[in-house]
């Protein structure tokens, strides 16, 4: 019910930090680069180095080896996943490697909803 009657979502743009949305942007048109091969690029790199390196490599590093020669056309994007969101897709990612540890799960927060949340994505069931 909590997700299913949310008719609009947002970025989170009220955080510096968290897992960013692998978007790139042309510095002259603000056109959006967002395509399989850049997502799939970025995914690989965040895979071995972690979602810091976003924030840590060059944009040439980032972009897919056949943009890379066009890094200083385009800015990485400074978005990141919403912050439920990001708690539930985080807690689904560890549940699935519970041989390694227990996982963590998020509590109650002020704004109401967001732990609900955040175990009901982790489990794929609707909150």
């Amino acid at each position: 019910a909590f997700v299913r009657g949310r008719a609009e979502w947002c970025l989170s743009r009220q955080r510096p930090w968290g897992v960013p949305l692998p978007a790139f942007y042309h510095t002259v048109t603000g056109e959006p680069l967002l395509d399989s091969e850049s997502i799939e690029h970025v995914a690989s790199v965040v895979a071995e180095r972690g979602a810091d390196a976003w924030w840590e490599l060059s944009t040439a590093e980032l972009l897919p080896p056949s943009r890379a020669h066009q890094a200083d056309q385009w800015a990485r994007g400074t978005d990141t996943l919403d912050v439920w969101f990001d708690s539930g897709c985080s807690w689904a990612a560890m549940k699935a490697r519970r041989q390694q540890g227990p996982c963590p799960i998020s509590a109650g927060d002020a704004a109401g909803g967001g732990g609900a949340m955040s175990r009901a994505a982790g489990e794929g069931r609707a909150v």
